[in-house]
This record gives C-alpha cells, structure tokens and sequence, in this order.
C-alpha cells in the first residue's frame, strides 16, 4: 500500500514537471516571438505582411487549379496537414509542378531578403524561432520514418 501510493506521487510529480515546462516552452517562444515582432521597423513589418500575402495568393491560386481528386484530399478529415501536403504534391500535374516551384523560389528570395534587413541581434532571434519551427517538423518526419 504504501509503496503503491509512493509511486502515483512519484508518477503524479514526474508528469506535472513534464507539462510545465512544456508550457515554458510556448511562453518563451510567444515572448520572444513578440520580442522580434516589437523590434522591428515598419519596413520590416510590411515585408512580413508582404510575405504572409504571397502564401495566401498562392494557396488560392493552387485551390482554384485543383482538379476533383486534389479537393478531395483537402477536404479529407482523417488526414494531418502534413499528410494532405504529401497527397497532393503526387498528385500535381506539371502547371501546378511549375507554380509550387515558382513560389517555393519567390519565397526563399524574399526570406533572404528580409533576413537581410535584420541586426545582428534581430537575426538571432529570427533564427532561434526559424530553428524551434525546424525542429517540429523534423520530429514529425522522423516519427513517420520509424512507422
């Protein structure tokens, strides 16, 4: 009995360490998130608008060339995002090859450029926040490889 309550305390402490510092995690990332939000020029601010623009024209031009099959797999509910991604990139005839292609271009240029813009400590910040966004998604990819 007693070593029966030991352990839920022990398992009970374990689990509730565990979920506080994820949740540090997500405060300093949305601190410093806002940190290099608050630290940059006007100029910078729009090239980020600029940016967050070109991602939504281009999904809505991918959209409206979408045939039938691709809408399908857009809607499908039992897929992730991820798992939609990759559906739909086999599925691509050679127009929209061209125009993944074209914008994956246009979108490395214009990170360049914006990370160009940056100081020295605006461009640590920018990479600690592009380094954690790497970092989930190479989890995700190595947990797909194992399965």
């Amino acid at each position: 009995m007693k070593k029966s309550i030991i352990y839920t305390l022990v398992l009970f402490l374990g689990i509730l360490s565990v979920s506080a510092q994820s949740k540090e995690g997500k405060i300093d990332h949305k601190k410093l998130r806002k940190e290099f939000y608050e630290s940059l020029s006007q100029d910078q601010k729009s090239a980020l608008e600029d940016k967050k623009r070109l991602r939504k024209e281009y999904k809505e031009i991918m959209k409206t060339s979408f045939s039938k099959e691709q809408l399908a797999i857009v809607e499908d509910k039992t897929l992730s995002k991820q798992e939609k991604r990759k559906a739909l990139r086999k599925t691509f005839n050679d127009k929209q090859k061209e125009i993944f292609e074209k914008h994956k271009t246009l979108m490395k240029k214009e990170r360049e450029k914006f990370k160009a813009s940056l100081s020295d400590i605006q461009i640590e910040q920018f990479e600690k926040l592009e380094k954690r966004k790497g970092k989930r998604g190479k989890h995700k990819k190595r947990k797909h490889k194992k399965e």
